[in-house]
């Protein structure tokens, strides 16, 4: 009796985060405001900003949408470096980031997640002649000397291969591609879409290589074609204050009849992305 009672207390708080109900008030507190408050960091595909200065790239146009189907009020936009993300979070400075965050344990003890959004793989940003000769996973960095590998600072990328080597640690995206344009740094880790895009601008001297999180991952693919949504595949999603429950709730909820449809697909194909980096769960058709 105990087991059963103990079984349907779990389903009934399964039912109540789902719908929106968690008694936090961070749902009202946003309506009373009468404003969401996104942070954002520029890093393309993920979020960008358009020639007249407006917040673009997947995770924003993503989370108009997502506001919208959950109810929200309109979205006031908040610019930040990468590395204040998720202290900003902590701060009250946003109420969610839209900025192609990871999912990380660390990350995961300071804030809440969204379900994940997409799945993508490391990726290298190279000089055309490619220096070190880079492919293959982080972990073929090691045993390897006199390098300097630009980074994101506060990335994955930073944590994976800090153990590894010299890093040179950079604001955003487009310092590091100016890094290895310059010769500063001889690549660029950050992730596949993103480098793909950076390899796309000019002068066009870079090249995109896809990477893998660990040495028995596989890595090699066609170029210009896209990883499929491996295992070790990093997940994206958007992020929450850990005491907002109520309002992570209430976003999966929105986020789980938006993502794989058609409006959704048509906002990855426009940032380069498509329908082979969404996490497996979601139920949408695969690209061939």
């Amino acid at each position: 009796m105990l087991g059963q009672c103990a079984l349907a207390l779990a389903a009934a708080t399964v039912l109540l985060g789902a719908a929106g109900l968690w008694q936090d008030g961070s749902v009202q507190r946003v309506e009373a405001a009468g404003v969401l408050r996104v942070g954002y960091a520029v890093e393309a595909p993920y979020a960008d900003l358009g020639p007249k200065g407006d917040v673009t790239g997947e995770s924003p146009e993503s989370a108009r949408r997502i506001a919208v189907a959950a109810g929200l009020p309109r979205i006031e936009w908040v610019q930040t470096e990468f590395d204040k993300l998720i202290s900003g979070l902590l701060a009250r400075r946003f109420d969610v980031v839209a900025a192609g965050l990871f999912i990380t344990p660390e990350r995961s003890r300071q804030v809440l997640f969204s379900d994940p959004s997409l799945c993508v793989r490391p990726g290298w940003l190279v000089r055309l002649d490619n220096p070190l000769r880079l492919q293959g996973s982080y972990e073929d960095m090691i045993g390897q000397h006199g390098f300097r590998i630009a980074v994101l600072q506060g990335s994955v990328e930073a944590e994976r291969l800090a153990p590894r080597g010299e890093l040179l640690s950079l604001p955003d995206a487009q310092s590091g591609r100016l890094a290895v344009l310059q010769g500063l740094a001889p690549a660029l880790a950050l992730s596949w879409p993103t480098v793909r895009q950076l390899a796309l601008e000019p002068p066009g001297r870079l090249l995109a290589l896809p990477a893998a999180a660990s040495a028995s991952s596989p890595s090699v693919v066609a170029q210009g074609s896209r990883p499929p949504c491996a295992p070790d595949a990093d997940r994206v999603a958007f992020a929450f204050h850990p005491e907002d429950r109520a309002l992570q709730a209430r976003w999966n909820q929105a986020q789980a009849g938006f993502l794989g449809q058609p409006e959704h697909l048509q906002i990855l194909n426009r940032f380069g992305l498509s329908a082979d980096d969404l996490p497996a769960s979601v139920q949408a058709p695969r690209s061939h």
